[in-house]
């Protein structure tokens, strides 16, 4: 994780994408989307994002 300079609190959500990678996990439920935004391979959801009505064309 050397390439997303992490130090301090984020190492903890950097353990946690680290561990996603590891079993194939693509998807993470958060109310912190900001903090998880730099990593590559994740897709970040909210549950206000969950809830919301699709968009209608």
């Amino acid at each position: 994780m050397a390439i997303y300079k992490v130090v301090g609190k984020t190492a903890h959500d950097a353990r946690l994408v680290a561990a996603m990678h590891a079993h194939g996990l693509t998807h993470l439920l958060t109310f912190n989307e900001p903090d998880f935004r730099r990593y590559a391979g994740i897709i970040v959801l909210t549950p206000a994002g969950v809830l919301a009505p699709p968009p209608t064309p």
